[in-house]
């Protein structure tokens, strides 16, 4: 669980992920589990559906300690195209799930959520996408730590 020089590993690198929608080619679910902010407009997980969620199979049961989300302004996008509003959730069949960590009025470009919870499944559900009305979810990059 842990890579060189002791820090822990990122969960869900290069896990599979789904997600309610995409924005369009080059936006899927994925990119925002490969680690890395750094491939321009297009390294990131984007939706307009209604409901906007990703989520992402840790392949089994695992202790998780915390999570980064990393927003629009980590890729060098309008700051209010930050995640406003939205959950996090484990679950551990992918159709039940418990609500570890709410944020409402977010503007930072990453967050850093602390928690004591397992689970199979990680959700995050967008409530508000953005601070400026646009209505496009954008996420860079969703870590999850044990």
């Amino acid at each position: 669980m842990y890579g060189s020089g002791g820090a822990a590993s990122n969960l869900a690198l290069n896990r599979p992920a789904t997600a309610d929608s995409q924005c369009g080619v080059g936006e899927e679910p994925e990119k925002a589990v490969n680690g890395s902010v750094s491939g321009g407009w297009s390294d990131k997980w984007c939706s307009k559906g209604a409901n906007r969620w990703l989520r992402v199979d840790l392949g089994s049961r695992q202790h998780i300690s915390s999570m980064v989300v990393r927003h629009a302004g980590a890729g060098a996008e309008l700051p209010g195209w930050n995640t406003r509003d939205f959950d996090l959730q484990v679950s551990d069949d992918g159709n039940q799930w418990t609500t570890v960590a709410q944020v409402r009025g977010n503007t930072v470009d990453s967050t850093t959520h602390s928690m004591n919870t397992n689970g199979r499944y990680v959700r995050l559900n967008v409530i508000t996408p953005t601070s400026n009305g646009d209505d496009a979810a954008r996420i860079y990059d969703l870590e999850i730590y044990p």
